[in-house]
């Protein structure tokens, strides 16, 4: 990798703080060193290092777009007006200063092959920011244009000053588009929520400004390079974008296209179908379940971020296929392409979901390609009542809610006193007219399971005097505790009268 000038000098500064510098170019164009010998033809864009007595004033003064160390201040007198050149005190060693400079070179040369391997293989964008904490010594953050973080150094989870951030996972500055610029173009901004001097790049995708690779100025003060380096890194981060969002194949799409016109009733779902679902070896035999995500009207407007969630679920969830259906976004998972389990699958998936803010609603696992709308309705209906009933989870299983849901049902076109056992709404209205206790007694006595003496211990009362409870109230209502469809009537009316209780 070609480094700069300064970048250089400023790295030799840290071992030889008394040496002279004449004035330095920013443009990454250097090559690694060469010893200089008198009368030896300058090649371009070299580092020489050379001793006093081997080099003239006219050659210091001529030595092109080269960056010339001297060991020796012969010509120190001439520093502030020559271009390139570096004066070392006489007592250094011509040759310790060459191993120095190799190593700068060496440490940018593995941070570039680290990029590089970074950017082709399957490790995280957070891999790839952690990795260049070395070269920049600040936090990096990679956002889309509205500002939707995609993914920051790790060392920000530790700083005060990024926490409204990263919580509300959105740059609100980077949102304005004063600050928007040509591709591989430095701009400088000023954050309000963090009040940090930030640099940034855009990144276009398709002649539209698609991201940002933004470096906040918070360990140390910016270096003049750091704005070179930062385009250089966002080559590589723009390699790695590309993979969450370039659709995998025409194949993948039309897999896409295929399940949204079956979930929208524009093609039939029947056996006809299956040849097609074979082309991208989704089978009968398969097992799959269904992910509803809610997502927000302002990331709707924003392809780039669906296109991205839906990508990163899929890169998550190998064996996936994600896309935009109405409000939410729709995730099939073919667990046998995935090879693990639906709990791994969910737990894989989970931290993304949490960190972007999404909430999703989880079907059932099923086998078979002609329930795949049933199954899409299942988790639709797991993420409306889990958004309903449990505001604050991430995930909702139909699960979890059945039970609630069913009961819903109950009471669509009749009221739930209409619905509910008659006897147990007979004890309640006795109870509120003789101040008894045969509403709470009965409830807790079907919780129990029928158990007399826990039902007792339950209640604080003694086992006679409960005794004598039931039958009291098996004289005012008349139920049949040994009948199971009676005794499942009793137990979905105290839960609707429950939820009702609840509601007001």
């Amino acid at each position: 990798m070609r480094i700069s000038m300064q970048i250089l000098a400023d790295r030799l500064r840290q071992n030889y703080p008394d040496c002279s510098f004449g004035e330095l170019s920013g443009e990454m164009n250097l090559k690694r060193p060469l010893f200089y010998q008198s009368g030896t033809e300058f090649r371009k864009n070299k580092v020489y290092i050379v001793h006093e007595t081997d080099i003239s004033e006219t050659d210091l003064l001529e030595h092109g777009d080269n960056l010339v160390l001297v060991v020796g201040e012969r010509f120190v007198s001439l520093s502030k007006r020559l271009f390139g050149v570096c004066f070392f005190p006489s007592e250094n060693s011509a040759e310790m200063l060459f191993n120095i400079v190799q190593r700068v070179f060496d440490t940018y040369d593995a941070w570039d092959e680290r990029m590089q391997r970074m950017a082709l293989s399957e490790r995280t964008m957070r891999t790839l920011l952690d990795s260049s904490y070395r070269i920049f010594h600040n936090p990096i953050l990679v956002c889309t244009s509205a500002g939707f973080i995609i993914d920051y150094s790790t060392m920000m989870d530790t700083m005060p000053e990024f926490q409204d951030i990263l919580q509300h996972n959105q740059i609100l500055a980077a949102v304005k588009s004063e600050i928007s610029s040509p591709s591989g173009e430095v701009q400088k901004y000023e954050d309000p929520q963090t009040q940090k001097n930030n640099l940034f790049v855009e990144i276009y995708d398709k002649n539209h400004n698609a991201y940002r690779v933004i470096l906040a100025e918070s360990s140390r003060k910016f270096r003049h390079y750091d704005e070179y380096l930062l385009v250089h890194l966002s080559k590589y981060i723009q390699q790695m974008l590309e993979k969450y969002t370039v659709l995998q194949s025409d194949l993948s799409y039309t897999l896409d296209r295929l399940l949204s016109n079956i979930l929208t009733g524009e093609i039939k779902n029947d056996n006809s179908l299956t040849p097609r679902f074979a082309k991208f070896r989704w089978e009968e035999t398969h097992q799959y379940f269904c992910m509803n995500i809610h997502v927000s009207m302002v990331d709707r407007q924003n392809l780039t971020v669906v296109r991205f969630i839906c990508n990163r679920l899929e890169g998550l969830m190998k064996g996936s296929c994600a896309f935009l259906l109405d409000e939410n976004i729709v995730v099939y998972v073919n667990l046998n392409h995935y090879g693990r389990s639906m709990e791994e699958a969910l737990a894989a998936a989970n931290d993304f979901l949490q960190d972007s803010y999404l909430k999703a609603g989880i079907s059932y696992m099923f086998t078979g390609l002609n329930r795949l709308k049933s199954y899409y309705l299942q988790s639709k209906i797991a993420l409306e009542e889990g958004l309903r009933l449990h505001p604050l989870r991430w995930v909702n299983r139909f699960e979890d809610i059945a039970l609630d849901y069913l009961l819903g049902k109950c009471t669509e076109r009749l009221e739930s006193d209409i619905v509910c056992s008659h006897a147990v709404l007979t004890l309640k209205k006795y109870d509120a007219k003789y101040k008894t206790e045969y509403y709470q007694t009965l409830k807790i006595y079907l919780s129990c399971q029928m158990n007399a003496v826990k039902a007792a211990k339950e209640l604080f009362i003694h086992r006679s005097t409960f005794l004598y409870r039931m039958a009291h109230i098996k004289e005012l209502v008349q139920i049949d505790l040994e009948e199971p469809d009676q005794l499942l009537y009793l137990l979905l009316t105290y839960r609707l009268l429950e939820m009702n209780e609840q509601d007001k």
